[in-house]
């Protein structure tokens, strides 16, 4: 299971620096209340750039994937100590299912013509090769990043292509044979959670809106005593 982390910490914040100094003791409250504010909103803010980027079908799945908020130390912020905050992601690798996948079940509409395929089990066939009418094949095709559908390659050494099998939930998934034989399959994996959050275009992303959301949460914070001092 990957994991993946955010340290976070009030700074730059120079302009609202006379404003706390004027506030006194009254300051710490402001901060502490931003504090407050953070944890209860950077997972919003988190999520709001994952999803700009990847094309989840669940935009919970983001907030789900949060496993701890961790105080991991402290700064200064005119001359009040301000907690450190991590943010904690962990998630194994998704299915395409995830994400917009076409078609979401197999064919059903069968060949007319029979067809030679490896005949484990199939049909009440134990040789190496079975007659049946398979059904009609497929592509499968996946949009993980926003306006980038991609078609899920085969193996080209056992010529398997992709296929939609059960994953006895109600769901179909994309399957891929790793061998010749029939029942050697593996369920196709995506990325995870963690790696969406350290693409560096989402970090980037994610670190403008927790500054500007951190900032307008202070200044609003300090606004809220001083018109009570007033």
């Amino acid at each position: 299971m990957a994991n993946s982390s955010i340290n976070i910490s009030i700074k730059d914040y120079s302009k609202l620096c006379k404003s706390l100094k004027a506030l006194n003791s009254d300051a710490e409250k402001a901060i502490s209340r931003t504090v407050s504010d953070f944890k209860s909103r950077a997972p919003g803010w988190v999520s709001a750039a994952v999803n700009e980027e990847y094309l989840l079908k669940k935009k919970s799945e983001v907030k789900d994937a949060i496993v701890g908020k961790k105080k991991i130390g402290n700064i200064k912020l005119s001359g009040i100590v301000v907690d450190n905050i991590r943010l904690i992601f962990a998630g194994r690798p998704l299915t395409p299912v995830h994400f917009r996948m076409t078609p979401s079940k197999p064919s059903e509409k069968r060949y007319k013509k029979k067809q030679l395929i490896p005949g484990e089990n199939v049909d009440g066939f134990n040789g190496k090769v079975a007659p049946i009418n398979p059904f009609r094949k497929y592509t499968i095709k996946v949009e993980i990043h926003k306006g980038e559908k991609k078609t899920l390659d085969g193996n080209d050494k056992y010529n398997t292509t992709p296929f939609l099998a059960s994953n006895g939930y109600g769901t179909y998934i994309p399957f891929q044979r790793r061998s010749e034989k029939r029942t050697d399959m593996v369920s196709i994996r995506t990325t995870s959670i963690p790696q969406m959050i350290t693409n560096e275009k989402v970090s980037e992303d994610i670190q403008k809106r927790i500054d500007e959301g951190l900032s307008k949460r202070l200044e609003h914070h300090v606004e809220q005593v001083l018109k009570k001092k007033q």
